[in-house]
């Protein structure tokens, strides 16, 4: 059954990925994807116009370690979990390595196939080349945001666990990623929802 939800994942993300993956969006778009991407320009836009000292710190300091945290949680839990026979903190950590790891994957694919610009190249929201990131680097790996899909794909199986109040910090990680001009509100969205799921998966099943 896991093989199966995994499978199915992996066909929606590279498919709709190839319909959607363009040099440039044309006017044959559909008006969904147009209203999205118009979007991720005006979200872009207020964010940058709300820059204050406070958020500048908090950003710099998630883009900084947020791996730490993210690689961290689920290895130092599952450790603690082993060595004081904590069945539940075992089961949780060990659900959040491998949604990460399954996001993961599905997440690096759909960069290379969609080659989305990363809003700080400043060619605006309708920019792709797909597969550009096997020779040009990360400027073309913006969709979907690595790290909305693992801070979610982590630490949503501690909140169903524990507490919702834990989705506060892959929230925040995901704002983040947009406050440094890394990323579109539609990358985080997708990237959010795509680990969400994943760990809800493992979770239940």
């Amino acid at each position: 059954m896991k093989k199966r939800f995994i499978l199915s994942l992996v066909v929606i993300l590279v498919f709709s990925s190839i319909i959607t993956a363009e040099d440039t969006v044309t006017e044959q778009s559909t008006n969904t994807v147009k209203f999205t991407l118009n979007v991720d320009d005006l979200s872009r836009s207020l964010v940058q116009q709300s820059t204050n000292s406070y958020l500048d710190i908090i950003s710099n300091f998630l883009t900084t370690y947020d791996y730490y945290f993210l690689v961290g949680t689920p290895v130092v839990g599952y450790t603690v979990g082993y060595l004081t026979n904590d069945y539940t903190l075992k089961k949780v950590s060990e659900e959040a390595i491998i949604s990460s790891v399954i996001s993961g994957g599905i997440t690096l694919l759909t960069k290379i196939v969609v080659g989305r610009e990363r809003p700080y190249a400043e060619d605006g929201s309708f920019s792709f080349n797909p597969f550009a990131s096997l020779t040009q680097g990360a400027t073309y790996t913006s969709f979907p945001s690595g790290h909305s899909t693992i801070a979610w794909s982590v630490y949503t199986p501690y909140a169903k666990e524990y507490s919702w109040w834990i989705y506060i910090i892959p929230s925040t990680i995901s704002f983040s990623r947009i406050y440094e001009d890394v990323h579109w509100l539609s990358d985080v969205v997708a990237g959010s929802f795509l680990g969400y799921y994943t760990a809800s998966y493992v979770y239940y099943f």
